[in-house]
Order: C-alpha cells, then structure tokens, then sequence
C-alpha cells in the first residue's frame, strides 16, 4: 500500500514519463516474480510426467506404423525402387531410452528409406516420447521450450510452453491427466491462432501403456489424419 502511496503522490514524480517508467518496473518484477513461481511449478510437474513415462514404457519397443498419410506418400514410390512388392512396403517406428526414435521404411531401396525422418521432429513435440527420449532432465527441454502457463482444473493441468528461437511465434499447450500424469492431447498455434490438435490414446500391453493411435485435426475440428501402431514389440 506504500509502494502505491508513493507512485501517487505528485510531489515525487516532475511528469508522467517518469510515472509510467515507475508502474512499468513494477509489472516487470511482478511478471518476473510469477514466472519464477510458475516455473517451479512447471519444474516439478515436469519430473512427475518424467517419472511415469519412464515407468510406462519399455527399454525399448517396435512397431509399424499403418495410416491414410502414410499410405499415400508410399503410393509416390516408382516401382523400380521396390525391393519386395508394394504390399510388403512397411514403416517401421524404433524407440529406445535415451535415444531419438526412428522411423525407416522397409523392402524400398535405400533413396526412400529414410523418407519418412522428417516427421521423428513432429512426432517428439506430440510429447509422448519426449519425456523419456533426448530430453534427459528438465534443462533439456528448457533448452527447446519457455514455459508460460499452467491451468488446472478438475481433471487435467493444461500446461502451455513456446518454442525458442526462429519459431518463437510456434507454442503448444498439452493436456496432462492428472491422476496418471500422462498427455492426452497438445493443440498448437501460431501466435494466437490454433493450427490444429492432436490426441493420443494408449494399449496395455504387457506391463507397460504405449501409444495406440493419434489423431491429428485441423484447426475446424475435421480428422485430417490418423496414424496406428500395429505389431507392438516389447525389449
């Protein structure tokens, strides 16, 4: 109440440059001090998911990954670049602890093996490999992403963080069960304007949860693709 007393009281200010100049420190600090809290928040939320998701998943899983988009970027392959038959074309998913995943197509020759490595950067921001994949700590992700918001409400944190650098415009905000810790779904934007969202549901299978399908939506609301992981191994 002091603080506010003295920003009034004429007698301290010559005009309202140096007024204005006052508040703004003022609201910087008081952001400052927000995030710092926040963060911390953020910081142990954080090692919460961190802990489940190396709890939940393997050493290592495969997979094949089936799905209307891949199918139709095989369907580019010329004939000549089979080395079995189009029906043996396979995608297939590698994820090991610690390690980015993989994703490489078989029975192509070796032009169009690796076509498909360009979305393994999509597939980390969905979340649900990140937290066990390259990121091995909280500075890690810090590194990729400032944190800037958690809601909660019931059911679900929604946490929301920014990428850095030359896609600082790009956020993403995820939403996390609060009772398993696990993302359900990460919706994207550009500024403010929502690009699309992707949800992602789980199997069981054996003593671990995997992921089972995600779909990824326009921003109105349509399917604009799914992709299922199928023949699940476990390592």
């Amino acid at each position: 109440m002091k603080l506010f007393f003295i920003i009034a009281n004429s007698k301290y200010y010559e005009n309202n440059r140096s007024m204005k100049k006052i508040i703004l420190i003022i609201i910087t600090l008081y952001i400052s001090a927000y995030s710092q809290d926040s963060g911390a928040n953020f910081q142990d939320l954080y090692a919460k998911m961190k802990e489940k998701y190396s709890s939940m998943y393997p050493k290592k899983f495969e997979a094949y990954i089936e799905g209307k988009i891949v199918q139709r970027q095989i369907d580019t392959i010329p004939s000549k670049s089979y080395t079995k038959t189009k029906n043996d074309i396979k995608l297939r998913f590698t994820f090991e602890k610690g390690y980015k995943p993989s994703l490489i197509l078989e029975n192509v020759d070796s032009f169009y093996r690796g076509m498909f490595s360009v979305f393994e950067g999509a597939l980390e921001t969905v979340g649900f490999y990140t937290l066990v994949g390259n990121a091995d700590n909280y500075n890690s992700i810090s590194k990729k992403f400032t944190f800037e918001s958690i809601e909660e409400n019931k059911n679900e944190y929604e946490i929301t963080l920014r990428a850095k650098g030359e896609n600082v415009n790009y956020s993403v905000t995820y939403t996390v069960d609060k009772k398993t810790y696990i993302i359900e779904r990460a919706e994207y934007y550009n500024k403010k304007s929502k690009i699309y969202d992707v949800s992602i549901s789980y199997e069981e299978i054996k003593n671990y949860t995997l992921p089972k399908i995600i779909k990824y939506k326009s921003s109105d609301g349509k399917v604009n693709s799914e992709i299922e992981f199928v023949d699940i191994k476990t390592y």
